[in-house]
């Protein structure tokens, strides 16, 4: 082995200084290439897939932050055409109800009729409650269920529940309603939870 490094050393040494030159570009230039074949282009490689997963991954979220804007949108719009229906329904019902009620303040109204309506209009209280409606006769005074008879003279009970000034302000709101209607006998009930108020609504001019 020494006598081979000995023979080589020797036909270095022989060369001209131009031959040694080209000798050791030629070394430089195979040790530059195993080192790229080597280490450099598994790294380039490497480099490249992870370039790669990058960029689909920055396109999947990309792709889901377009689709999430999109049902988002798409679920305020539903959202904003549902409440919009719901609010022209509403309406509509608060018209019928304003309708009927001027009717009935300037006919006095039947007694069922005047009792549905006063129903209705009751049941759009978040504060005071409907506990019953009963029609008193005009004759005898006594009381009889509204569904009973349509013509008798007299006029309605109305019981309601809630707060005190709950039932005050919405027996004020009704009274300002209903300009044309007569009002009777008026009871508090204040043992009742929660308390309950009575009040007499005359629906016939059978007192004129």
């Amino acid at each position: 082995m020494k006598a081979q490094w000995t023979r080589l050393a020797a036909r270095v040494n022989a060369l001209t200084l131009r031959e040694r030159f080209l000798l050791f570009a030629c070394v430089i230039a195979v040790l530059g290439a195993l080192t790229h074949v080597i280490f450099i282009s598994p790294l380039l490689d490497q480099q490249k897939i992870l370039v790669a997963q990058i960029d689909k991954k920055s396109s999947d979220m990309d792709r889901l932050r377009d689709e999430t804007t999109l049902e988002m949108l798409k679920r305020s719009r539903d959202r904003a055409a549902e409440l919009s229906a719901g609010i022209l329904k509403v309406q509509r019902e608060i018209d019928v109800v304003e309708r009927e009620i001027a009717a009935a303040s300037a006919t006095g109204g039947d007694a069922v009729a005047m009792s549905a309506m006063l129903a209705r209009v009751l049941r759009r209280a978040d504060k005071v409650g409907l506990v019953r409606i009963v029609q008193v006769g005009g004759e005898s005074g006594a009381a009889v269920p509204v569904a009973a008879t349509g013509t008798a003279r007299g006029g309605l009970d109305i019981t309601l529940s809630g707060g005190y000034l709950d039932l005050m302000e919405y027996l004020a709101a009704l009274e300002k309603a209903l300009p044309g209607v007569r009002w009777g006998a008026f009871k508090l009930n204040a043992e009742a939870v929660p308390a309950q108020v009575t009040v007499r609504i005359v629906t016939t001019a059978g007192d004129s």
